[in-house]
């Protein structure tokens, strides 16, 4: 276990894992078809997502509820001097209950039980305003305007920090 808030632990993927993280993707329909012009994403994809994310020194991990066992969410992170926070990802019948907010508040525990100062993240901006209200809602505020380059696309976005 990498660490546990309130109602979910957050541990490395497995292999094992790949079916349920599948369905935590393909339930974000609108996001996938904004950041990689799909709908659904195979096994293949995101073997290769993974792998790349390992290569690149990100850790993916599967968010686990704890009352059912069921895998609800996936996030990618890379601990360095500055944490990067690349992917929190809730899937789409769990949105909305406040599961998001209490998965960051148990990693932003686990970032100061690191002793870094910094979390980073990067919003794209031109498809869901509630994201961008959600991070700035957490305190994070924005750092300059960027352009993200996801699977071949250019997304418009922003660097968003907080300092801890």
């Amino acid at each position: 276990m990498i660490f546990l808030s309130k109602e979910f632990y957050i541990e490395q993927l497995e292999n094992k894992d790949l079916k349920e993280v599948l369905e935590v993707y393909n339930s974000n329909g609108k996001f996938l078809t904004n950041h990689i012009d799909k709908s659904t994403v195979t096994n293949e994809w995101i073997t290769e997502e993974l792998e790349y994310m390992k290569d690149s020194g990100f850790r993916s991990c599967k968010v686990i509820h704890i009352a059912t066992g069921k895998i609800v969410g996936i996030m990618d992170f890379k601990v360095d001097e500055e944490i990067y926070l690349s992917l929190l990802m809730i899937h789409n019948d769990f949105q909305g209950k406040g599961f998001g907010k209490i998965i960051y508040n148990g990693f932003e525990e686990y970032v100061k039980s690191l002793k870094r100062k910094c979390i980073r993240i990067d919003v794209v901006i031109n498809y869901d305003n509630s994201i961008l209200k959600f991070w700035k809602d957490n305190g994070f505020v924005k750092s300059k305007d960027i352009e993200l380059n996801w699977a071949g696309k250019a997304l418009p976005a922003v660097t968003m920090k907080k300092y801890l």
